[in-house]
């Protein structure tokens, strides 16, 4: 984020002829007024840890110069409700069980609080129905395209991609439906004319999901 490759160069450029009885007053002011910018501009979140010379939650004016003083951005609630929100969004209406069905989780387990995901957590965005693969890769014939998973991915990058990375792929999930090779050939061009190894009688069902990690710099 280029707010934070410049902020301490910003921040010894604008004490420049300060009485030092007051530097720590302005470089709390300056603080402040950056973090305002940053929200407002978009590449600053509302939701943020800060530290004064290392110290959490301090306040601005209690630093000791030249500082640091650090706002870290906490992305993750904003990332993963848009997520959440554009997958139910693109998904077909039907009975409203598949959109219902979309959650984020962790390789711990699902995730209910947001706010308490950690920066450096990966994040996963899937749907736990026996027939998501089916509706994902088109197998099925439904009134949505095919590729939702991808179609989340593309809109997160769009608006998130400077902050976070994203990857569609397959995950099983603790207690996924066992598969019972029971074959029927897809209605699109081209579709598959017999069961691929994964997609045996008795395999664990596979998932599509989308692999999120923030960047860190």
């Amino acid at each position: 984020m280029p707010r934070i490759s410049t902020f301490e160069r910003d921040l010894k450029f604008a004490t420049a002829g300060i009485a030092p009885e007051n530097i720590a007053k302005e470089m709390a002011a300056f603080a402040r007024s950056e973090l305002s910018k940053a929200i407002q501009e978009g590449i600053g979140s509302e939701r943020y840890d800060k530290y004064v010379n290392g110290r959490l939650d301090a306040e601005e004016e209690t630093v000791t110069p030249p500082g640091p003083i650090l706002y870290v951005f906490r992305w993750w609630r904003e990332i993963v409700e848009y997520a959440l929100q554009t997958a139910v969004e693109r998904s077909p209406e039907d009975s409203g069980d598949y959109k219902r069905s979309w959650f984020i989780m962790t390789p711990g387990g699902i995730v209910k609080s947001f706010d308490e995901i950690p920066l450096n957590a990966t994040v996963i965005l899937t749907n736990n129905r026996p027939y998501s693969r089916k509706i994902d890769v088109g197998h099925m014939r439904m009134s949505v395209p095919p590729g939702i998973i991808e179609d989340v991915k593309k809109a997160l990058m769009a608006r998130f991609g400077n902050f976070v990375t994203a990857k569609r792929t397959l995950i099983p999930l603790p207690g996924g439906y066992i598969l019972k090779g029971q074959f029927r050939r897809g209605y699109r061009p081209y579709a598959r004319r017999k069961l691929r190894p994964d997609t045996m009688a008795g395999a664990q069902m596979t998932y599509p999901a989308l692999v999120l990690s923030m960047k860190v710099s």
